[in-house]
């Protein structure tokens, strides 16, 4: 009669512990999909310096205040995961914000791919901040 508690509690902290790493392994998965890695930030520092030296960019630069360039990558949901059209640098203007990514295979070339809403159109700049306390 005494082994009933013990297994009751036994089997329920068996089922927290799965529940709860299975949630921690997918929440680790998902988080690799968009996280850059070290191999990642080398690449995409590179395609920076391409975005600031392109033809299309120095257009937009010259038309439109740019306010901030971020580097993004999306494993998620592709083909190829090792392929070089997963990494992307975001221009963002006060109008909107520009997508970069690599024109071929060998990432020769960047090129402005698309474009997406721009927090800056409705919203002040973070910088610089105001430390009132």
């Amino acid at each position: 009669m005494k082994k009933k508690p013990k297994l009751i509690i036994f089997i329920i902290l068996f089922s927290t512990s799965l529940v709860l790493n299975l949630y921690l392994g997918i929440d680790r998965y998902i988080k690799s999909t968009y996280t850059p890695n070290l191999e990642d930030q080398q690449i995409l520092g590179e395609m920076t310096k391409m975005v600031l030296e392109n033809e299309q960019y120095q257009e937009i630069a010259s038309r439109e205040t740019v306010y901030a360039i971020k580097q993004g990558v999306s494993r998620f949901n592709v083909a190829d995961p090792s392929s070089v059209f997963h990494y992307e640098i975001y221009v963002q203007t006060e109008k909107e914000s520009y997508i970069f990514s690599c024109t071929d295979e060998g990432c020769s070339d960047v090129s402005n791919e698309g474009w997406t809403y721009s927090r800056y159109s409705e919203e002040e700049p973070i910088l610089p901040m105001d430390n009132k306390n």
